[in-house]
């Protein structure tokens, strides 16, 4: 029996614009019509409003964003094509020497592959689907998985926040055969534990990896306030590097037990003390009692994933750079980041001038930061740049 063809999604007249400037997302209001057979997840070949071919994407009717290009090519997204893509993720990262015991694979839209992410944790890679027709393609992905050297099991590792927004239950489970609930990695002179089952996002934060090695090689010699630390990544390259003592900062319990656990893998878990709490209050805490450091980091999550709540994320960050650059020591070094993506590096870097101005401290830009290139940034699609960070040091 021959397949049946794909539905066509046809757009507005004079919408097309953004999507042939190399854009692959396609909203509500851009649609004139859906024509043919489809059912929602599936593939639907994109046409302008003159009958033009754009590409194909996986199509559901329930969110704003209703289709995310797969492919501008006139082929089918099949087992093939995920072979393919997966295939071109990884021959990109290991010809930059990015392959390595944890490192991201796909980084959705960046690798063609838009609403897929997969991150590789020794032994286990770890499948995040936050679209509905990612879930449906679920096993072509694993398929397509199996060139990745030393890999043996594969979990699934889906965002509640997308299941609501697209329509499917997430998986939060093996698929397959099971595996470990932890698995141990290293990075640099570092190893950490991970939590496959039940840590945030994938287990680890990939994207900070390179950035972790540049505070390691700032770490010598200097106290360290590691805010918002998870699970203690960049305390333990500090310390590991010849940091003379490390705070780290985390509201989560557990993260701070796994904390603990990597501290004491390497080694170096006198030199450090971890405090559980609100990092707002303990960065005030820290300012009365007249402690002060001489290297700080800022990772917090993301304070708005709206445009809506903007104001409000600023004054957030706002408020904890102004706290820390008050706790550097004289030519002390705070390397701040912030990870919403409807936070600019222009708005981000306006923050922290604002919040440097009322502290009354003077900051060089040593560098600006963003994610490690195992996230690669697609030019035409700014959102695939959602990291921004700043290295500052006190003049």
């Amino acid at each position: 029996m021959a397949e049946r063809a794909p539905a066509k999604l046809i757009l507005k007249r004079g919408r097309e614009g953004r999507v042939r400037a190399g854009h692959p997302w396609i909203y509500r209001g851009e649609v004139a019509e859906v024509v043919g057979d489809w059912k929602a997840g599936e593939a639907v070949t994109v046409l302008d409003g003159q009958g033009r071919f754009l590409g194909r994407g996986f199509y559901n009717p329930r969110p704003s964003l209703v289709c995310r290009l797969l492919t501008r090519r006139d082929e089918p997204v099949d087992g093939a094509f995920f072979r393919r893509r997966v295939e071109a993720a990884l021959a990109l990262r290991r010809e930059a020497g990015l392959a390595a015991d944890a490192f991201r694979v796909v980084w959705s839209e960046a690798d063609g592959l838009p609403g897929l992410v997969v991150d590789r944790y020794a032994a286990v890679a770890v499948i995040r689907c936050l679209t509905l027709g990612m879930t449906r393609c679920r096993p072509s992905v694993v398929e397509a998985l199996r060139s990745l050297e030393g890999v043996t099991h594969y979990y699934g590792h889906d965002e509640d926040v997308a299941g609501k927004l697209e329509g499917f239950e997430p998986l939060q489970g093996w698929i397959g055969n099971g595996g470990p609930a932890e698995v141990e990695i290293r990075e640099g002179s570092c190893r950490f534990v991970v939590a496959i089952e039940g840590g945030q996002k994938t287990g680890f934060y990939l994207d900070q990896r390179e950035n972790r090695a540049l505070v390691a090689g700032l770490a010598q010699g200097r106290r360290l306030l590691d805010v918002f630390c998870y699970t203690g990544a960049f305390a333990c390259q500090g310390l590991v590097a010849g940091g003379t003592q490390a705070v780290a900062i985390e509201s989560s319990a557990e993260a701070l037990a796994l904390a603990r656990r990597n501290l004491e893998l390497n080694g170096v878990p006198d030199r450090a003390d971890l405090r559980e709490g609100n990092a707002f209050d303990l960065l005030r805490a820290m300012e009365r009692s007249g402690e002060r450091f001489d290297l700080i980091v800022l990772d917090p999550p993301p304070f708005t994933r709206t445009k809506t709540a903007l104001e409000a994320a600023a004054r957030g960050y706002k408020e904890i750079n102004l706290r820390a650059l008050r706790l550097l020591t004289p030519s002390g070094i705070l390397v701040t980041f912030s990870c919403s993506h409807h936070v600019s590096p222009a708005d981000f870097e306006e923050i922290v001038r604002a919040a440097a101005s009322d502290a009354g401290v003077i900051v060089r830009v040593r560098a600006a930061l963003t994610q490690s290139r195992d996230h690669p940034v697609l030019l035409n699609v700014p959102e695939t740049r959602y990291l921004k960070g700043l290295l500052l040091e006190v003049v």
